[in-house]
Order: structure tokens, then C-alpha cells, then sequence
């Protein structure tokens, strides 16, 4: 079985014009520099509207191809940083648990709030008593600080629930945040509530030395590799490196498989991702060799245990 524990929900109402405006600039900044052909104008008309996508008939689309079998799903709460969208996180909450429960056998929706916001530790009790969240999506890059109050009081409020939380650890895209991306502002909570399982997204980007210096003294601290498709592009060996070191520094229980779908599919699809992960036991460097296991528990089974699947 193949789990992607990173994918989201996206909808132009569903983020302000500030934002789609910065985040235009900095994609048209990366397509620029490998010589395409796209302005900032272009990015907005060409690029963004691929990943629109409220039903979620674009990922299944995706997954079917590249045989991944279900999908963590959540959404991206920017608005008390880059402005209210036309659509508040409440109502884009309620959808996507519509679109899961629409495909309960493929889409395992996780409740996603900016902590801030009044209101947020009932709201996300509703989601999983109610909506059958599965989990707690985090996203610091929105400017809030893993480490204070509303987060913590959150934290606390859903340990009971033993459900897993992902949060968003590394730089984050332009116009969000990357003040309190780094790792080590999840220690307060990894130490607070080590019944709670937290998920590092990404390998924590720029921020994965420090991840994996601390991570094998975690036990409540997973990653994911979501994100590293650039690098399983452009340099296969450097790639299998990277996870090699993941894997080691958390052991190879606590590294799961991510897309960052559809963020991510102006990089490499779906299928060509997972073929590459599943290359690793054969084409990895002989610094960097997998065992066949360690695969399957990368691409599902850590995930399936996680999520009490």
C-alpha cells in the first residue's frame, strides 16, 4: 500500500490576491532562471489554474496513475497574514471533509486552522468529532510560533484524540513566513505531549541538518520527504542521500512518503515520484543503499500504523 501524507485542496477563492500576487512572483523567479518562458502574468494564468482542484477529481486522477492507493489532504490558512480570501477556512474545512467523505477509501482528511483565531480549539474538536478528521494540519509560515500558547492550548486540546499532527517545518514560500519554520520550535510541544506524533513536513527544506540532529532523540518526532522531487530530478544520487540520512536519523519507522501534490506537479509526476523511491534499492549509490523494507515502510506502512489504517 502506498500513503501520500502530504497533499492539498486549492481553490483561487480560497487564498487573498496578496497572496497568489507573491507567490506568482517567486515561482516566475524559479522558471525564470532555468530559461521557460513565463512571466509573472503567465504563472497566473497557466500555472495556477492546474491546481485548482475543490472534488479532489485531479489528485485521484494522479494517484490512480502513479498507484498510490490513499492521500492525506488539508488545507493552507494564510489569512490573518496575507489577507481573508472570499472563502473562510471554516467553509473551505467543511469542503474538503465533503470531498473525503465522497471517496472515504482514497482521501484521509486532516482539520487545518490557524491557531490564532478564536475559536480554533472548538473548531477543531468539531472536525474530529463530528467530521472525522484524522489528524492536525500546521502551518507556522502563516506567523505564528509552535512554541506559544495557541498552539500548545491546541496541541492540548486534541492529545486525548491520539491523532497525528504535520506541520509545516523549512522556508516557506513567498509571501508566508519563514521566521518559525525551524524544527527546533516543535521541541517545546515534541517534549510537552509525547503522546503526540508530529510530523516534520518536507525534511524541514534548508532546516534538515538540525532536523535529523535531534530527531533520533524524538520518539514522537516522524518527517516526511515531500518536496525533494526537484532533487530527484536533477541529482538521483545526491536524492538518495538525502533520505538515507533522514532514515538513519529517525530510523526507518518514522520517514513517510509525501507529495505536496499539486504544488508540486510542475516538477515531476506522481508516478515518476514513486518510481523513484522505489528505484532506491537498485539504483541508489553504495553510500546510500535500501533494503527492499525500508521502501515499503517509506511509501506505507509507516504511514498505515500512523494513521491507524
Amino acid at each position: 500500500m502506498i500513503i501520500d501524507i502530504h497533499r492539498h485542496l486549492v481553490a483561487k477563492e480560497w487564498y487573498s490576491e496578496k497572496f497568489w500576487k507573491g507567490y506568482a512572483r517567486m515561482i516566475y523567479l524559479i522558471v525564470s532562471r532555468r530559461g521557460l518562458p513565463f512571466s509573472v502574468e503567465s504563472v497566473q494564468t497557466k500555472i495556477f489554474p492546474k491546481y485548482l482542484d475543490t472534488t479532489g477529481e485531479k489528485h485521484l486522477e494522479q494517484m490512480e496513475k502513479a498507484g498510490i492507493d490513499k492521500t492525506v489532504v488539508f488545507l493552507f490558512d494564510t489569512g490573518l497574514l496575507t489577507g481573508e480570501p472570499e472563502v473562510l477556512i471554516e467553509e473551505q474545512n467543511k469542503i474538503l471533509f465533503n470531498t473525503a467523505k465522497k471517496h472515504p477509501d482514497k482521501i484521509i482528511p486532516f482539520a487545518h486552522i490557524d491557531p490564532r483565531r478564536p475559536g480554533a480549539m472548538a473548531f477543531v474538536k468539531k472536525c474530529v468529532e463530528e467530521w472525522g478528521a484524522k489528524g492536525l494540519k500546521l502551518h507556522p509560515s502563516a506567523g505564528f510560533n509552535p512554541e506559544e500558547a495557541e498552539t500548545l492550548n491546541l496541541i492540548e486540546a486534541i492529545a486525548d484524540y491520539r491523532i497525528p499532527v504535520i506541520t509545516h517545518t523549512g522556508p516557506s514560500v513567498v509571501p508566508t513566513s519563514s521566521r518559525y519554520c525551524d524544527p527546533i520550535y516543535l521541541d517545546k510541544m515534541l517534549l510537552r505531549f509525547p503522546e503526540v506524533n508530529i510530523i516534520a513536513a518536507h525534511m524541514a527544506y534548508g532546516y534538515r541538518q538540525q532536523l535529523c540532529s535531534f530527531g533520533w532523540q524524538r520518539p514522537n518526532l516522524y518527517t516526511e520527504i515531500s518536496m525533494s522531487q526537484d532533487m530527484a530530478k536533477r541529482d538521483y544520487p545526491q536524492f538518495a542521500r538525502i533520505i538515507r540520512e533522514a532514515v538513519d536519523a529517525f530510523g526507518p519507522e518514522r520517514v513517510l512518503f509525501g507529495t505536496d501534490s499539486p504544488f508540486s506537479w510542475g516538477i515531476i509526476s506522481e508516478k515518476s515520484f514513486v518510481a523513484a523511491i522505489k528505484e532506491l534499492a537498485t539504483k541508489a549509490p553504495d553510500d546510500a543503499k535500501f533494503t527492499e523494507s525500508e521502501i515499503e515502510m517509506l511509501l506505507g506502512l509507516n504511514a498505515k500504523k500512523l494513521l491507524n489504517i
